[in-house]
């Protein structure tokens, strides 16, 4: 070995042998580089992506149920998924603090109940303290027979104390097929009229008795509107009470022939029946543009928006005379 061999440390001999032959087999390597290779992924990436594997022993998490399938007498889903059906119900219970009359609860019913609870006419039985007798009031728009009207307006009849027997069993809405039942003297006055289903519900008082009760007739009723009326009963039942209480107070004439001429309570009439302006001027030997002045003017004397509400607000009035009766002169 030369005296400049000699002089080069071994530890650079050995580096530099090292490098030569990393060099002639293509790579060039560092015996510094003893560190694992490092992941391209982010530790909080990698984290997310796969997280660790809990220790203990999972549970399987269960989503919690929504509270409209929690319990039975909640809303069913099917309808909060219904965006018009849950706007109406929405419309009907919000509006029910309106009516302040009886015109204006009939008004209610046919503008925000009809289209929910499809009826040909609804009956309303509560209280009228101080008596401890029921009172009965009668909402239709067509003309129903003079023994019908005269059973359902009675609260004391038959009729009535049948229906609060069968509702009080189980205080649910309750469904009656007229067809289906035995024959009896007590629908048989409904049969007449065409009436072939009744639903019935009311507000629970002191005692077996009702603090309020109500009876809507009409036809292909089916579960789902007994469930709408459930839900319903405690509006429905706000709005009559206020439209009966403010009514006491107030002496309505029996019929303001000043106001309403007797073509005009013929014209009414007509309405109430459900004809068209052409079926009114066949009726009365008219022309029809004249049916539709008269309409407008009844329209006008009446503060009333459309025929429905006309109606209503003449029979609060006694507008019109009963079927079968003549006008008023």
């Amino acid at each position: 070995m030369s005296a400049r061999a000699r002089r080069v440390p071994a530890a650079y001999r050995r580096r530099a042998l090292f490098i030569g032959t990393s060099r002639r087999a293509g790579t060039l390597a560092s015996p510094r580089l003893t560190h694992p290779p490092m992941s391209m992924t982010p530790p909080s990436l990698s984290s997310t992506i796969a997280p660790p594997q809990p220790t203990h022993p999972s549970v399987p998490s269960v989503p919690p149920q929504p509270a409209v399938m929690a319990e039975g007498d909640a809303l069913p889903l099917s309808w909060l998924q219904d965006r018009v059906l849950a706007e109406r119900l929405l419309e009907a219970v919000w509006s029910a603090r309106q009516p302040v009359t009886p015109a204006q609860f009939f008004v209610w019913s046919q503008s925000r109940l009809q289209p929910l609870l499809p009826h040909r006419l609804l009956v309303c039985v509560g209280d009228q303290s101080p008596s401890p007798r029921l009172a009965a009031q009668l909402f239709h728009l067509k003309p129903i027979g003079e023994a019908l009207q005269a059973q359902l307006e009675a609260a004391d009849h038959g009729l009535w104390l049948h229906l609060i027997r069968r509702w009080g069993d189980g205080r649910r809405p309750v469904r009656i097929q007229l067809e289906r039942e035995a024959p009896s003297a007590l629908f048989q006055p409904l049969l007449e009229a065409g009436l072939r289903e009744l639903a019935l519900h009311g507000v629970v008082g002191d005692g077996e008795r009702p603090q309020g009760l109500f009876l809507l007739a009409g036809d292909g009723w089916e579960d789902d509107h007994l469930r709408r009326l459930e839900l319903l009963t405690p509006a429905l039942h706000a709005a009559w009470r206020r439209a009966r209480l403010q009514s006491r107070g107030q002496a309505m004439p029996r019929r303001a022939g000043a106001m309403v001429t007797p073509r005009e309570q013929q014209i009414v009439e007509g309405l109430r029946a459900g004809l068209s302006n052409e079926g009114i001027a066949i009726q009365l030997g008219i022309s029809m543009f004249t049916v539709k002045n008269h309409v407008r003017k009844i329209l006008r004397k009446l503060g009333a928006n459309n025929r429905a509400q006309a109606v209503a607000i003449a029979m609060s009035r006694r507008e019109f005379s009963e079927p079968g009766a003549p006008a008023a002169r």
